[in-house]
């Protein structure tokens, strides 16, 4: 009698503290879904307000046009080029160097205190404060290389500055592929980069892609270097 009373006092137990538990997720999954309902209602207000109170002033000619009397009157043609021309530039210098940076720390570098310190001072420079690549970029190519302030100056300078963010996406994305398809590839008689190249790269995209995306928002929404 002593020993089914003890059990049935244990099942008790377990069956209260099953239904907290029970009781604790629901209130979490209720929690996050809100806190997720709210932001995306948020961010959907706030484009709306954009579109709506943007939309009335929009015309060819606001799109396709200089700016008038001291910003005053006419339209953004030049901001829009620049800022496409910009970050084509960017891309073009930063995107190979961030990628071949990732795999190599990823594939290549292995791991030692070189290594590990040359992931630190990346992660570093992921950190750095916008305005101290200005005056980088000020000093080395607009002074030193006598670039003086042109449109090169800027892409290199935004360059160096979405190159942490795409070297360390990059490798978190390589690092993520199963390595079993290495071993495949290897197996097969791939080489090295072959099996880098034809089966760790496109199974790596997504994420290179999410780097890339982050890296371009950041440089395209910092205005300190430029300025």
């Amino acid at each position: 009698m002593a020993n089914a009373a003890l059990g049935l006092g244990l099942e008790a137990r377990a069956e209260a503290r099953d239904a907290r538990r029970a009781n604790v997720s629901t209130v979490s999954v209720w929690a996050l879904s809100f806190a997720g309902i709210g932001t995306a209602a948020c961010i959907i207000a706030l484009i709306a307000t954009i579109v709506l109170n943007g939309l009335p002033a929009m015309s060819w000619e606001f799109l396709s046009s200089p700016p008038a009397e001291g910003m005053r009157a006419g339209g953004i043609w030049p901001m829009i080029r620049g800022s496409l021309l910009l970050m084509a530039g960017t891309l073009v210098i930063a995107l190979p160097f961030g990628i071949l940076g990732g795999i190599c720390l990823a594939e290549y570098a292995g791991d030692n205190r070189l290594t590990r310190l040359m992931r630190a001072c990346v992660v570093s420079l992921a950190g750095t404060p916008s305005i101290i690549y200005g005056l980088f970029g000020l000093a080395i190519f607009v002074l030193m290389m006598e670039l003086k302030v042109s449109l090169l100056a800027g892409c290199l300078t935004l360059a160096i500055m979405a190159l942490p963010v795409i070297v360390l996406t990059t490798e978190q994305a390589v690092r993520a592929v199963p390595e079993t398809f290495v071993e495949a590839g290897l197996a097969l008689g791939l080489s090295r980069w072959q099996t880098i190249w034809r089966l760790v790269l496109p199974n790596a995209l997504p994420g290179i892609i999410t780097g890339l995306v982050l890296a371009s928002g950041r440089a395209a929404g910092e205005a300190p270097p430029i300025l």
